[in-house]
C-alpha cells in the first residue's frame, strides 16, 4: 500500500508539473531558458562548482514558478471577482518570480562571462573588481534601489514620480554595454536596440516623466558605479 502510495505521489506530482508547463507560458520560458544555459553549460569548460550554481537557480526559478502557480489557482478558486487582497497574494507571488529570475540572471552573468571574449576591457583595467561581478552588482543595487524609490514615492502619495523599473535597468545596461566595449558595431546596435524600447515604452506609457525618471536612474548609476569600480 505504502509503495502504490508513493508511486502516487510521484504521479501526482508530475501531473502538477505538467499542469504548469502547459498552461503558464512563463513556465515554458523559463524551461527554453534553463534548456538553452544547460547546453551552453556542455559547451565551456565549467566547473563543478559553477554548474552546480547554475543547477540551483534553474531549480529555484521553477519552485517559484510552481508556488506562483499555486496560489493563482487558490485565490481563483475562492473568488473569480477583483479583491485587493486577491491582488496582493498574486502579485507578491509573482515578485517571488522575478527576483529569484533576477537572481539566476545576475549568477548566469557572472559565470558565463569569464568565458565570452567579446568585448574589449582595455578600458576597465584599472577596476578593482572583477568586471561581471561589477556588473552582476551593479544590476542587483539598480533593481533595489528603484524599487525602494518606488515604495517611498507611492506611500508619499506621489505615484506619478515613480521611475520605471524597465528603463532604469535597459538604461544601465545599455550604458555599461558602452562603457566596455570600443567596437562601434556593438556600441551602434546597443543605442539602436535601447532607442526602440524607449520609443516603445514612451507611446505605452501615460506619465512619460516616469519613463525619463527611470533613463535618468539608470544611466546615473551605471556613470557612478563604473568610476567607483
Amino acid at each position: 500500500m505504502r509503495k502504490s502510495s508513493l508511486l502516487a505521489s510521484f504521479r501526482y506530482a508530475l501531473e502538477g508539473l505538467k499542469y504548469t508547463l502547459i498552461t503558464q507560458q512563463n513556465m515554458r520560458i523559463h524551461f527554453l531558458v534553463a534548456l538553452g544555459v544547460l547546453l551552453f553549460s556542455l559547451w565551456l569548460p565549467l566547473t563543478k562548482v559553477e554548474v552546480l550554481l547554475l543547477f540551483v537557480c534553474i531549480l529555484l526559478v521553477i519552485v517559484a514558478e510552481l508556488f506562483n502557480t499555486a496560489v493563482e489557482a487558490v485565490i481563483d478558486l475562492v473568488t473569480r471577482d477583483f479583491h485587493p487582497l486577491a491582488k496582493v497574494a498574486k502579485d507578491v507571488a509573482a515578485g517571488a518570480v522575478l527576483l529569484s529570475a533576477g537572481m539566476a540572471v545576475v549568477v548566469g552573468l557572472s559565470i558565463f562571462y569569464p568565458y565570452l571574449d567579446i568585448f574589449s576591457l582595455h578600458s576597465l583595467e584599472r577596476a578593482s573588481h572583477p568586471l561581471n561581478i561589477g556588473l552582476a552588482a551593479l544590476i542587483v543595487f539598480d533593481f533595489f534601489l528603484t524599487l525602494s524609490l518606488k515604495g517611498v514615492l507611492i506611500r508619499s502619495d506621489k505615484p506619478e514620480w515613480e521611475p520605471s523599473m524597465t528603463m532604469s535597468l535597459a538604461s544601465l545596461i545599455a550604458v555599461s554595454l558602452i562603457m566596455m566595449t570600443a567596437n562601434w558595431l556593438v556600441i551602434i546596435l546597443v543605442l539602436l536596440l535601447y532607442f526602440l524600447l524607449l520609443g516603445t515604452r514612451l507611446r505605452m506609457k501615460t506619465r512619460k516623466q516616469a519613463v525619463f525618471l527611470g533613463v535618468i536612474l539608470g544611466v546615473v548609476i551605471a556613470v557612478a558605479g563604473f568610476f567607483l569600480m
